[in-house]
């Protein structure tokens, strides 16, 4: 044991960064590959879809021109550095029939550029551009956004934001109060971690309206087991989302969407 601790010291002193990137690459691939073998073991059953992009997806195009990063048409010119999701196709699948009867959208996470706090989006992000996604992708829904910095709250036609700490049951008890429930949608594109989602799912799902869905964005390959079982243990119909894009890791790229009932 001694022996393989001096040897990855010596390793990381003397090899050079490429090598040390693929080495990590490697062991990142290696993680997931196990909490997926996991959680297919422990739920037994699984959906395998391949599908051809669609190049004008909306939901896609009105990502480019907000700033989301849950989607794209164009490769380049986002004010985020990282590769874009692929949210935006699977959102297209589950409601591009129905758009017109969405009518309330809720969203945690309005995109803070504070580099100081969890989960910013740079300091070259733009604050709200979800928002006003879901608002034009959505003709005749109330957007309602939160976030736990104050300073970027705003309202527009359609969109009202309000100040939450999603892992304070008071604090996300005040907002839904001043909030109201019968949402048909609800997205946690917060703080992107297990305890955090979990705190905010528990206080907010009673809010959601009956045939509505909650999703719970860029969930960790350490969380999903996390997820699953927390979930198993309750009265809601859920699903693991593994969206696979060519040329990048899954690692950031999944969802756990929630049903009450199907």
């Amino acid at each position: 044991m001694v022996q393989k601790l001096w040897f990855r010291r010596l390793a990381r002193k003397i090899l050079p960064d490429w090598v040390k990137e693929k080495i990590n690459a490697r062991r990142s691939r290696l993680r997931q590959e196990k909490v997926l073998s996991i959680v297919r073991s422990e739920l037994g059953f699984s959906i395998e879809t391949l599908y051809r992009r669609q190049p004008h997806n909306h939901f896609s195009y009105l990502c480019d021109v907000h700033g989301s990063d849950k989607g794209e048409v164009q490769e380049t010119g986002h004010p985020y550095p990282w590769a874009s999701h692929t949210y935006s196709d699977y959102v297209s699948r589950l409601f591009s029939h129905c758009r017109g009867q969405v009518t309330k959208v809720f969203e945690c996470g309005i995109g803070t550029t504070d580099l100081n706090l969890v989960s910013n989006m740079g300091s070259d992000g733009s604050p709200g551009a979800s928002l006003r996604v879901w608002r034009d992708y959505f003709p005749n829904a109330q957007v309602l956004g939160a976030d736990i910095d104050g300073n970027i709250l705003f309202t527009e036609d359609r969109i009202n934001t309000f100040q939450v700490d999603q892992t304070d049951r008071a604090s996300i008890a005040s907002m839904w109060h001043e909030i109201g429930g019968d949402v048909d949608l609800m997205v946690d594109d917060g703080l992107h971690q297990f305890y955090a989602g979990k705190t905010l799912f528990e206080n907010s799902i009673h809010f959601l309206s009956e045939y509505g869905i909650y999703i719970i964005e860029d969930v960790q390959m350490e969380d999903l087991l996390k997820y699953h079982r927390f979930l198993s243990a309750g009265e809601y119909f859920f699903e693991i989302v593994n969206l696979h894009r060519k040329g990048h890791a899954l690692q950031d790229n999944s969802l756990i969407v929630i049903r009450k009932t199907l």
